[in-house]
């Protein structure tokens, strides 16, 4: 029985700088770009996929700052998270990245007015007018059906996007949640929920 020790293998065709190479180098295979998609066609194909719209508030130099999303989603309950995607050119990131903290208040179908007013393109959006609390306090939207309290536990850059985790602090749910409901985005028009599927 041999223990294959007079075997020679030249590692040099499979390391470099340290690292093991991928098979298709080692053996000539021509790497292949990543299948993708007209951004056209992606974009329409994501306006088609109904959301609920919620509202970043981020307090800065004394000053609440809104900016209108539907790129958010939960990403656990136990210990409860968020995850944001904000564009790297959104007005109010620099208070979100300088502060650690943000707030998220998801909007009502009658709140259509404020959601227009934070999607608009370009400089920060002030919103405390629109606050719970003038003081600071609190940087939820009033009338807001849901607001949670975050504070940042990691962001990453992907594309032209910084994705925020969001750690939930505090979260307080409104007791009439029926009229009006949410505000909902579906292909570039805002809407109000229709009637429960049976």
């Amino acid at each position: 029985m041999s223990d294959y020790g007079d075997i020679s293998v030249d590692l040099s065709r499979f390391l470099r700088r340290g690292e093991i190479e991928a098979d298709r180098e080692a053996f000539g295979a021509t790497p292949t770009a990543p299948a993708t998609v007209d951004a056209e066609a992606f974009k329409a194909a994501m306006r088609v996929l109904a959301s609920g719209v919620v509202m970043v508030t981020a307090r800065r130099d004394d000053q609440l700052y809104g900016l209108t999303i539907s790129a958010c989603c939960s990403i656990s309950a136990s210990p409860p998270r968020v995850l944001i995607s904000l564009a790297q050119t959104a007005s109010c990131l620099p208070a979100v990245l300088d502060t650690g903290r943000f707030g998220l208040s998801i909007l009502r179908a009658g709140q259509r007015p404020l959601a227009e007013l934070g999607a608009v393109p370009g400089g920060p959006k002030e919103v405390d007018a629109f606050s719970e609390s003038r003081d600071g306090s609190v940087t939820m939207i009033a009338g807001a059906l849901a607001h949670l309290d975050c504070s940042v536990d990691q962001t990453f850059t992907i594309s032209d996007h910084v994705l925020v985790i969001g750690n939930v602090e505090h979260a307080v749910t409104a007791d009439d949640l029926d009229e009006p409901g949410p505000l909902l985005y579906f292909n570039r028009t805002f809407h109000r929920l229709g009637e429960a599927v049976e």
